[in-house]
């Protein structure tokens, strides 16, 4: 690890020779962050610290630093790798290695052969939102291969391929640590990919990644690791900007748990977790001296946890001024829950406000944001209120302001 932070410095000292070849770009993200946090009934919960509500981990991490480099030669061959801290303490090493594969490109480009720990995905979800590659588990590297055949560009570009990688969980409680693992396991652990863009018309992303009995999440351990299957998907369209300037719409996903049997394997349903968004986004085109006057979004997802499902609507409007230099706005989000819902006739999932004013400057900005949120959570865990010798009603509410900087790189 340290040879190659060495050798990723040297890069980087070296990088205005290698311009052409060395590709070198990253993030770095913190701010000044405040949370309140209550459920009826119990004392406030208050935390102040430095962090980054932007896609920079958890709340009490103080931001991220991230690095992301890549190199090809002519021949074709390179690599790719993304290192990053979240956790700064004493330890000078990045406590996160999302990926860091090696690659070649074969017969015009038309295959590409990657080893190490896979991501960067062809076949992801895209964003924002939701970022997610199969391929790319903390537990394992794997081999990838895309076949991308060349077709002229009137019929689109397409990349199909699969991926060999080791089992991406701990071992299931059901098996025996002396019982042997036949290779049958191990290609169980394959992931099936395509991808597919009509140039002008639409772009559609699909992953399928199958799962062995030999590996089980924590949920499911007791099950023989059974039904842990997952799909990624993006579908985009690219043709109504030429109707209708700045509009387009786009959905992606990811599922888990789609082969959980329910009937006679019962207990498999509780690990099924689906998440689908759909996005419509407006930013029309400039009028007069203004650039792209505002950016509205509406964001419609529906979840499915087990025996619940949660539909939730996220609508958003930001106002643009002095060429976008200035964002002021805010989003609703609001969610229903359906089903066994974790409060019988609860007349919501969760509720949230969010204002949000933002400096963008070139490759950084500065934005102030506050948040309301109010959310039920299982009325099993209600407190006992001894004034009216029943519960408080089950509902946590959550204030969180973050003052945040950003640096692209």
């Amino acid at each position: 690890m340290r040879t190659f932070l060495i050798l990723a410095l040297a890069v980087m000292v070296t990088g205005a020779s290698f311009a052409q070849e060395f590709v070198l770009s990253g993030e770095a993200k913190t701010g000044i962050y405040w949370q309140s946090v209550q459920n009826q009934g119990e004392p406030l919960e208050e935390y102040i610290g430095l962090h980054n509500m932007d896609d920079a981990g958890g709340y009490q991490q103080q931001g991220r630093f991230r690095l992301n480099m890549e190199y090809e030669n002519p021949n074709g061959f390179g690599f790719k790798a993304r290192i990053q801290w979240q956790n700064f303490g004493t330890d000078p090493y990045p406590d996160v290695w999302p990926y860091a594969f090696g690659y070649g490109n074969f017969f015009n480009d038309q295959l590409t052969v990657a080893v190490g720990k896979l991501g960067g995905s062809p076949w992801g979800t895209g964003g924002p939102e939701l970022w997610k590659d199969l391929e790319n588990v903390d537990k394992s590297v794997g081999m990838r291969v895309e076949y991308k055949p060349g077709f002229p560009v009137k019929y689109g570009k397409l990349n199909v391929g699969f991926v060999l990688n080791y089992f991406n969980a701990d071992r299931d409680q059901g098996w025996h640590p002396d019982r042997p693992i036949p290779i049958t396991m191990l290609l169980q652990e394959s992931l099936l990919g395509v991808s597919y863009t009509l140039p002008g018309f639409f772009q559609a992303r699909f992953a399928y990644k199958f799962d062995s009995e030999y590996d089980a999440i924590s949920d499911n351990k007791n099950n023989d690791g059974k039904g842990e299957d997952e799909i990624v998907y993006r579908v985009e369209e690219l043709i109504l900007n030429k109707y209708v300037p700045g509009l387009k719409v786009w959905a992606l996903g990811h599922l888990f748990g789609v082969s959980a049997p329910n009937d006679d394997m019962p207990l498999n349903d509780e690990i099924t977790r689906y998440i689908n968004y759909a996005f419509i986004e407006y930013e029309p085109p400039a009028i007069e001296t203004l650039v792209k006057p505002f950016t509205a979004q509406l964001r419609i997802g529906y979840d499915v946890i087990s025996n619940r499902s949660v539909l939730h609507l996220k609508p958003s409007f930001y106002w643009n001024f002095a060429n976008k230099l200035l964002s002021v706005g805010a989003s609703f989000w609001y969610g229903q829950d359906f089903g066994v819902k974790l409060t019988e006739g609860s007349p919501y999932s969760f509720i949230e406000v969010e204002p949000k004013v933002q400096l963008n400057f070139q490759s950084s900005y500065i934005a102030f944001v506050y948040v309301w949120r109010s959310e039920y959570f299982h009325e099993h865990l209600a407190v006992d209120n001894p004034e009216t010798g029943g519960k408080y009603d089950p509902i946590k509410q959550t204030q969180k302001m973050n003052l945040r900087f950003c640096i692209y790189f």
